[in-house]
């Protein structure tokens, strides 16, 4: 059963601060599609607010997609997200296939060479007008992610960042019908998208076993801290329980904006920290000279190919 914290000094609303752990147990797997959160009540008393406030959060989830409030069945994470609707486009698949491909024949066409064909025409229809893609705080981060769902999916799946996302001509967003976004960044994607009818689907993602490994080696009593970009800061501090399972439980972890930070390469060099994580947002814009620093790293996170097939049918990807 999930359990709430509150952080008293945070900027966040309680019920923000309730629904962003929320996104970060679905972030990194601890939550599943189909799992049931604790009741209304019993986070009132977990984190002694009130029911109102705990309220407020759950049905901002649920209707963003991602919770569902049933009475008599408490509160579960969205099943959709896993199959439901699997069948219905399955089958619609099957029906439209079995019409095409009768069709081809009474055409006198080979229906493999057709198939070859109709392949080709849809891969440079999706070149011109991606039917999904992925967007990620950075550019090579959505890169590198894209490619491995292409991988796995055999469908091209283009990643781009949010700021591309942003600056995108409603024509050229019109076109896109899927997006793909890890759970710590949909809301801000759905916002972005709001006046489009592109459907957002949340993916979870996991530390790479580098990143594990690189983490449990650091000292114990050692400090460490995570500098975040000032949007994210407010959010993304709450997810330091993450990093902390796979840490050493004696090293001090923290979380800093970047906006405090006046000279990022003299706070490295002044070896306050052990280890300087810099958020994935800000890697690409902090200077060459601060990246390379053997006191610098940053927390590398693969997708998480379980919560990837979770969305597959809804994403389009039926085979």
């Amino acid at each position: 059963m999930m359990e709430f914290t509150l952080d008293q000094h945070s900027p966040l609303p309680i019920h923000v601060q309730l629904q962003e752990q929320i996104k970060i147990a679905l972030l990194v797997g601890d939550l599943r599609p189909g799992d049931t959160l604790p009741s209304i009540r019993d986070v009132e008393k977990q984190v002694d607010a009130s029911r109102n406030i705990v309220r407020k959060a759950y049905l901002s989830l649920q209707r963003s997609g991602i919770l569902s409030l049933r009475h008599g069945k408490g509160v579960l994470v969205q099943g959709h997200l896993s199959y439901d609707g699997r069948g219905s486009a399955v089958q619609r698949c099957e029906v439209l296939s079995k019409g095409i491909l009768a069709k081809v024949e009474r055409l006198g066409i080979s229906p493999s060479a057709f198939a070859r064909y109709l392949y080709q025409q849809a891969r440079e229809r999706e070149t011109q007008s991606p039917f999904v893609i992925l967007v990620d705080s950075s550019k090579p981060l959505a890169l590198s992610r894209a490619a491995k769902i292409s991988s796995v999916w055999q469908v091209r799946v283009p990643g781009i960042s949010i700021d591309e996302l942003r600056s995108m001509k409603p024509a050229d967003l019109g076109k896109i019908k899927k997006i793909l976004t890890n759970y710590l960044r949909f809301d801000e994607i759905r916002q972005i998208v709001k006046k489009s009818a592109v459907d957002v689907l949340p993916i979870s993602l996991k530390f790479t076993e580098d990143t594990i490994r690189q983490f449990r080696r650091f000292p114990a009593n050692s400090s460490v801290v995570l500098i975040l970009d000032d949007y994210d800061y407010p959010s993304i501090s709450l997810m330091l329980e993450p990093y902390h399972k796979i840490m050493d439980s004696s090293v001090e972890l923290s979380a800093m904006p970047i906006g405090k930070v006046r000279n990022l390469e003299r706070f490295v060099d002044s070896k306050k920290y052990y280890k300087v994580i810099i958020s994935n947002r800000l890697w690409e814009k902090i200077p060459e000279s601060v990246r390379i620093s053997s006191r610098v790293t940053r927390p590398m996170m693969d997708v998480d190919f379980s919560s990837l097939e979770n969305v597959r049918i809804a994403a389009g990807v039926v085979v």
